[in-house]
């Protein structure tokens, strides 16, 4: 696991939950920069992780992590491409201590656009330089009508990050990524300023539909959650590394009938992107990895993260007091979730008393799955006295 700043990992390194999985080698802490850290050295072995260290390709879980990485802000407008520029200040016409931490409560922000080309990446990303032009280009071709007008936000951070991960591994990685944003290109038109959320620190909206062509431009493909109402977005990223073999796929012989949609992708070069040919590309890759697409369709586009957090919000908060049958199906769909335990523990204690002998042994019989599964993070949550 890794973190950027020693508080968190030190957090890590004492808690007692992780101590046998220390002890014994399974896991290991890191302090790792995802935008500028080329190396992750582990604490505990002193095992250095760099390009190209490791055989097989590596599992990266990114939760919440790219709205905070830093974003290049993008405009289509009359068909040219063009950056934003942001110039921060305060609200207040005087700060007495500039390095006020308070300051990002009252930050003014004001934005100003010039043209570019889509050669903009060139010297600053010569690794990633073609993927991010095609990635812009696949923008502006898209948006470039007379009337259409679009603004864009490019994770730029997070692309750097998943350049570094994936290096380590030779180019093979997949990525599970949690966050809030957007894998819709269409909720990009008009001409809008980013909004900056302000909690403590800074995020913005994350653009999955950039990540899912900076993924597809490297031989890879990408399956979003199509659901556009949700606070919580999840995508998987899968680099594979293998162009050749990957095209191999979108052969007729292995796609069936002329008439399937795959069928011409054989002939789609990755240079003349335009339009859903990038989602048509992702998606016959996709088809060489059956059983994790049935996994994602399962747990996420068919009753995912972000649905059971409305669901156990509405129980929570719209009604005055959710049954007892009511929560204890709750519990059993988030695997005995301690912390839903904990958010519902005022009603179940109010009606165990009273409920039926059947349904109290339901509750019971899992309350020590649900203990087993409890990771202290808040000294004031007291599940062990409440279960």
């Amino acid at each position: 696991m890794t973190d950027f700043t020693w508080n968190n990992l030190k957090f890590w390194n004492d808690h007692e939950s992780f101590r046998p999985y220390l002890d014994c080698g399974q896991l290991d802490i890191a302090i790792f920069d995802a935008v500028h850290d080329e190396t992750i050295r582990l604490h505990h072995s002193n095992v250095v992780i760099g390009r190209s260290t490791l055989k097989n390709p590596i599992c990266v879980i990114a939760n919440y992590l790219f709205d905070t990485l830093c974003h290049d802000i993008f405009q289509i407008e009359a068909g040219q491409l063009k950056e934003g520029l942001i110039s921060v200040g305060s609200r207040n016409l005087f700060e007495t201590d500039a390095l006020d931490p308070e300051i990002i409560k009252r930050f003014d922000n004001h934005f100003t656009y010039r043209v570019i080309n889509e050669n903009y990446y060139a010297e600053s990303e010569p690794e990633d330089s073609c993927h991010l032009r095609r990635i812009l280009r696949w923008y502006r071709d898209f948006f470039g009508d007379a009337s259409d007008e679009a603004s864009i936000l490019l994770p730029i951070g997070a692309l750097r990050a998943l350049r570094r991960l994936t290096s380590f591994s030779c180019g093979r990685a997949l990525v599970l990524s949690g966050d809030k944003g957007n894998n819709n290109h269409e909720q990009f038109r008009g001409l809008n300023d980013p909004h900056v959320a302000v909690h403590g620190s800074f995020s913005v909206m994350v653009n999955y539909h950039a990540i899912g062509l900076y993924c597809t431009s490297r031989s890879g493909f990408v399956l979003h959650d199509p659901q556009e109402e949700a606070s919580l977005k999840v995508s998987v990223l899968v680099f594979t590394n293998q162009e050749d073999a990957v095209l191999a796929t979108f052969q007729p012989s292995t796609m069936g009938h002329q008439s399937s949609p795959f069928y011409d992708l054989g002939r789609v070069q990755i240079h003349n992107w335009v339009g859903s040919d990038v989602e048509r590309l992702s998606a016959a890759r996709s088809l060489a990895f059956p059983n994790l697409c049935r996994a994602f369709s399962d747990s996420i586009t068919s009753f995912g993260p972000n649905d059971f957090f409305v669901v156990q919000k509405s129980m929570k908060d719209d009604t005055e007091r959710p049954t007892l049958k009511a929560i204890v199906a709750l519990l059993k769909l988030s695997n005995w979730d301690p912390d839903v335990f904990y958010k519902f523990r005022d009603p179940i204690l109010q009606q165990v008393s009273a409920c039926t002998i059947k349904l109290r042994n339901d509750l019971c019989r899992n309350l020590p799955q649900l203990w087993r599964q409890h990771f202290m993070l808040d000294k004031n949550k007291d599940v062990a006295f409440e279960a």
